[in-house]
């Protein structure tokens, strides 16, 4: 083996360093934003940060590719609710303990997971094929877009008479739309985004036969739907609905708990089913609607070609539908007596389509001859678990000393400071920082076997362009633009603002955003595209200085814009958050400014070490995890006893007559928990 190929750049400190910085960084600003677009923050700034310390010139010319598709990998994981595992290793109940740090492991290797899906297959995808992706790509993309557009009509449409629509936060549960608190129409979305780019890329190729015209998948999905109705006809006439209803339908909670507030059981009405609650209010139109959609499934599935690896997002969709179907729908049906096939009930679950993604993900890439992107996810959903749950254990450790239940007389007044600081703050940065390390060795295992492609950027340039601006402007706007509604509901601007001189215009806060936003973003597009035609001075000229210069962009654009959302309202409470990420930004700046080197030549890869089994390194792992999470449970039960959090809100119950789910279950008529 080269000696070259045995100092490998990923692993140095310095580098360690930037890449943990990196994802703490954008898991912190993320923490403020929430979701899928914060954790899009961290996903494109340590997936840069990766490209650029590579020292490898095809990594390094794909950098804008990084920065995208490592926001889109770790936006996945930032569907997964997880504050109810970290209650639930702080119970003080011992199975509840124990179940709670396999349940953080799971989350967070699904995270890593994804996350390191998306930089790998940046890095190992064929230049012609991943530029080839992106036609696929925007489809999937503006068929999700979308759905923010039509989702608020439809809820509207499918309410019931009488019922309202709820809101976004508590009382979400309310909406005909509904369904375990999961994302399951940006699944929806995707596939309807494939199947229209399928359907017209049809018409690019020469058909051999009638039924690949586009127009027959009307007759299948039609078929599907006569064939829906007359099977809940029959169902109907011959007595048999009501038994498919009750096999298939259960009802989400303890119908023997007695509710303490009022000495009797739930009432089984106010509770939530197992299915969308547009199903129960039209239950009639269920068998021509099911049947219509296995008609159209039916049709792409006998016909489908979804070329340009299109096949990649038709796995993901179906992954997250599937494995949805399967977990907590169907599978609670069977397990209700213990909250059902769901890791946090009555919290989202969102893991499960997720988990299905990641397996998916995993088939699709050992089927496309991409088997080191199958290990590099392996091998971040084992690091990111373990060190999701270890700073669970660190955050033990640290807030041990002062703790208040080791002091009956009273807390002095240094520890009673100590212990008030932004303790989930200083875990959320935590946990991007050992994702960071995750990330950077899984990714340094890769850089070692994977040779070096003589890759020439040509007539798909404009993919560059196009992720350079989705990082930039698209995941930008989808975190910066909450910072309006923070700023008029502390009353910092007014709910209306009037146009310079002109009186009659006139329009809210957000409007005025947008306005600005776009426009910066549309001057963005044309200098790209004339830099297109004609290089501008202002654009480095090496690959390397392109990233720097995207990095930096972005990473003070959220700086900033994060420090702008605290800052109505700032207090003692925010330094650890506001103040640490300008502090670390500034560090990461030094870094990735001045850590990278010429790229090594492609010499120090001819020789490159083979992948071991993937079947060993998960056992390898599993055990390692198991030995560890249960390690983690033994010692926090030790140390604290049943004393960790001493606040009844927050010593959630995964099992027994406590349990979360039992005591507090979803009430139609209730708030969302």
């Amino acid at each position: 083996m080269s000696d070259q190929l045995t100092r490998n750049p990923l692993l140095r400190p310095a580098a360690l360093l930037l890449v943990a910085l990196s994802l703490s960084i954008g898991w912190g600003i993320r923490g403020n934003f929430g979701h899928e677009s914060g954790a899009m923050i961290a996903g494109a700034l340590s997936a840069i940060a990766v490209a650029l310390l590579s020292e490898r010139e095809d990594w390094q010319r794909r950098v804008a590719y990084f920065g995208l598709f490592g926001a889109l990998g770790w936006g996945f994981g930032g569907s997964i609710a997880y504050m109810y595992p970290f209650a639930f290793t702080e119970s003080g109940h011992t199975s509840t303990t124990y179940y709670g740090y396999f349940a953080v492991f799971l989350e967070g290797g699904l995270w890593c997971g994804m996350g390191a899906a998306g930089t790998a297959l940046a890095a190992a995808m064929p230049l012609e094929r991943m530029t080839r992706m992106f036609t696929p790509l925007c489809f999937v993309l503006a068929a999700m877009g979308l759905r923010h557009f039509l989702e608020e009509p439809l809820e509207r449409f499918l309410v019931a008479p009488g019922a309202g629509t709820g809101d976004e936060t508590w009382h979400r549960h309310e909406s005909p739309l509904y369904w375990f608190d999961a994302d399951w129409l940006p699944a929806i979305m995707a596939l309807l985004g494939l199947f229209v780019f399928d359907l017209i890329d049809r018409t690019r190729h020469a058909r051999q036969r009638l039924i690949d015209h586009p127009a027959m998948v009307l007759p299948f999905a039609a078929g599907g739907a006569a064939a829906g109705f007359l099977t809940q006809a029959a169902l109907r006439t011959t007595g048999l609905e009501e038994k498919v209803r009750h096999t298939f339908v259960v009802k989400l909670g303890d119908l023997s708990y007695l509710n303490p507030e009022t000495g009797n059981a739930f009432d089984p009405e106010q509770l939530l089913t197992n299915w969308p609650q547009f199903f129960s209010d039209y239950p009639q139109h269920l068998g021509w609607g099911i049947g219509l959609c296995c008609g159209a499934a039916i049709y792409f599935f006998l016909t489908g070609r979804f070329r340009d690896d299109a096949s990649l997002f038709l796995y993901l969709s179906w992954g997250w539908l599937i494995a949805f179907l399967a977990m907590p729908v169907l599978g609670s049906t069977l397990l209700m007596e213990y909250g059902g096939m769901r890791v946090m009930p009555p919290r989202s679950d969102d893991w499960a389509g997720i988990l299905g993604v990641f397996i998916a993900g995993i088939i699709w890439a050992r089927r496309h001859d991409l088997k080191p992107v199958a290990h590099v996810m392996s091998t971040g959903f084992i690091l990111g678990g373990i060190s999701f749950a270890s700073v669970q254990m660190i955050r033990y450790f640290l807030r041990y000393p002062g703790h208040p239940w080791r002091f009956p007389k009273g807390v002095s007044e240094s520890w009673a400071h100590y212990q008030s600081a932004n303790w989930h703050s200083v875990m959320e940065q935590l946990h991007g920082f050992g994702h960071g390390l995750a990330i950077a060795v899984a990714m340094a295992l890769l850089w070692r076997r994977q040779k070096v492609r003589a890759e020439v950027q040509g007539a798909y340039r404009w993919t560059v362009a196009f992720s350079t601006a989705f990082v930039l402007f698209v995941v930008g706007y989808l975190n910066l633009h909450k910072l309006v509604e923070t700023w008029v509901g502390n009353q910092s601007v007014p709910p209306t603002l009037k146009a310079p001189f002109i009186a009659a215009i006139e329009a809210t806060p957000l409007v005025w955003f947008r306005v600005v936003w776009w426009t910066a973003a549309a001057v963005c597009a044309m200098l790209i595209a004339i830099h297109l035609r004609r290089r501008l001075d202002i654009v480095p000229a090496t690959w390397t200085g392109k990233g720097q210069l995207i990095y930096v962009l972005f990473l003070w654009m959220m700086v900033i814009g994060n420090l702008m959302r605290a800052i109505p309202g700032f207090s003692d409470g925010r330094m650890v958050t506001e103040w640490v990420l300008f502090m670390n930004a500034s560090l990461a700046t030094l870094l990735v400014v001045a850590l990278p080197r010429p790229a090594l030549p492609e010499s120090a890869w001819e020789q490159c070490p083979a992948w071991p089994s993937l079947g060993s390194v998960w056992l390898r792992g599993l055990v390692a995890t198991s030995i560890l999470m249960s390690a983690y449970a033994f010692l926090t039960l030790a140390m604290y006893q049943d004393h960790l959090e001493g606040k009844p809100w927050a010593n959630h119950r995964r099992f027994g007559p406590d349990a979360k789910w039992r005591v507090e279950p979803i009430l139609k008529q209730g708030d969302h928990p």
